[in-house]
């Protein structure tokens, strides 16, 4: 109710600015990536995405997929990949979710973007509603 007194209703629908969204990375970036499916990302999950892998080569498939994101994302928003180095493979637990983290607020910040230019859709109703980018125009 704060944000909305200070003049930053939830956006659930149209573009009425300023406003404040909700946005989830994870379903951006299925659209980002025109993926068919959930993308193995998250450092935590790394063990179930790959339960036969070792440390090793979990830290690289996981790398490898944060290189493609990162790509994906410099192609919208030139810089990403500079702004946004891979940590290296032997870096410790707490830097690995630290990057994550940094790669999910550019991500939202993406979505932001897409919503001020008419090339998102919400999904929810009227009391609330996850912002998406369409199809990764």
């Amino acid at each position: 109710m704060g944000f909305a007194r200070a003049g930053y209703p939830l956006l659930t629908s149209g573009a009425s600015f300023p406003a404040l969204i909700e946005v989830y990375p994870h379903p951006a970036l299925i659209e980002l990536a025109r993926a068919d499916r959930r993308l193995p990302y998250k450092h935590a999950k790394s063990r179930k995405y790959w339960p036969e892998a070792s440390l090793v080569d979990r830290r690289h498939k996981l790398l490898s997929v944060w290189a493609d994101i990162v790509s994906l994302l410099d192609h919208r928003i030139k810089g990403v990949a500079s702004a946004l180095p891979l940590p290296d493979p032997s870096s410790r637990g707490y830097e690995l979710k630290a990057f994550e983290d940094c790669l999910d607020a550019v991500v939202c910040a993406w979505v932001g973007t897409c919503v001020l230019d008419g090339t998102a859709t919400a999904y929810g109703d009227e009391t609330s509603a996850i912002w998406v980018p369409i199809a990764a125009t």
